[in-house]
């Protein structure tokens, strides 16, 4: 069994990872979206049993970060967890010790409260080549990002980056006032769309997102935070290599939301994806990118299924003529489900 739900996180990701035999179930949450949609996160997570083996937080963005502090501050926390994987200052550097630079909310409330952070790799940073304790259950995990390079890059914004993301304790975080998506006015030209030139995301933080590639029962997931497109190109090559040339993907989370420079013609060229997961409301940057949508259209597989977890984020895509012609099909959340939440069975 793996069951993998796009939960609400408004622009950001929030997604809940389940798997098992029958014998064991294991829980990975990446991510926790926006504040604002942690209360509807909280009532999905109250029926966990009280645990989550791993919280993956894949970056300091807020739209990743804040629901995760909201969790975490909730004296009423429906859920503990067995590690917490996140790179905080020190692992930028690859030092030891956690001094006052590396004072920002998380950071601080992972020490306060004695949460398991990092356990997996003996407390040092999460990056490529480095080996981590994984469980012993069938399945295996590999690290595609970030690279020891993206990590010491970003160490000198690091408290620039967090001041402005309002992750020093004392600052709140400026939120942006939601704005809203484009519309498409006569249709999109998909063919000219997905030949532009690709242009790779300059984002310091989004550079340093742990990216990871999830197998179990021969079913492959590759969970993306906002990673850089070419980290995750050279992660997946010699895999696609091995397997003539393309590598296998139940799934993709589409890395940044859709956005164009995170998502190329090169990392599609190396992938026979069935499903595309694509996670926000649109709010703020507007994404999925036209871009974007058109390289998964023409260069995505001729067989794929779009997943969108806001059903207006869809509406645009969900044309019988562009289904027809690029070989997909859009799956939303269910009449009956509430917005935001989408589940996939693998």
């Amino acid at each position: 069994m793996i069951r993998l739900t796009m939960m609400p996180g408004e622009d950001g990701d929030c997604l809940l990872l389940e798997y098992g035999d029958g014998g064991f179930v294991r829980r990975i949450l990446v991510d926790g979206g926006r504040t604002g949609t942690y209360p509807r996160v909280k009532s999905a997570l109250s029926g966990l049993e009280g645990f989550v083996d791993l919280l993956v937080v894949t970056h300091v963005d807020q739209d990743h970060i804040l629901g995760v502090l909201a969790l975490l501050d909730d004296p009423g926390r429906p859920v503990e967890f067995g590690d917490v994987w996140f790179n905080g200052f020190d692992h930028l550097l690859d030092t030891e010790g956690f001094g006052a630079q590396d004072g920002e909310k998380l950071t601080s409330s992972l020490l306060a409260q004695k949460v398991p952070w990092n356990d997996a790799f003996g407390g040092r940073s999460i990056e490529t080549g480095r080996e981590f304790a994984w469980f012993d259950d069938g399945s295996a995990l590999e690290v595609l990002s970030p690279d020891r390079q993206q990590l010491e890059k970003l160490a000198p914004k690091w408290v620039e980056e967090c001041a402005r993301n309002g992750l020093i304790p004392g600052r709140d975080p400026d939120e942006v006032a939601p704005v809203l998506g484009f519309e498409h006015f006569g249709g999109v030209n998909v063919d000219q769309l997905a030949e532009t030139a690709f242009d790779p995301d300059g984002s310091p933080t989004n550079l340093t997102s742990i990216g990871l590639l999830f197998e179990f029962e021969d079913r492959r997931i590759v969970l993306t935070g906002d990673a850089d497109d070419r980290r995750l190109v050279a992660s997946l090559r010699s895999r696609a290599e091995a397997a003539g040339g393309r590598l296998h993907l139940d799934a993709l989370k589409v890395a940044h939301h859709g956005s164009a420079h995170n998502i190329s013609k090169n990392l599609l060229g190396l992938l026979d994806c069935d499903r595309y997961l694509i996670s926000t409301n649109g709010a703020r940057h507007g994404h999925p990118d036209d871009i974007a949508m058109a390289r998964i259209l023409k260069h995505g597989g001729p067989a794929k299924d779009i997943v969108f977890n806001y059903r207006d984020r869809a509406a645009p895509w969900h044309l019988k003529a562009l289904e027809n012609r690029f070989g997909y099909t859009v799956t939303t959340p269910e009449p009956d489900a509430e917005d935001g939440f989408v589940t996939i069975e693998l």
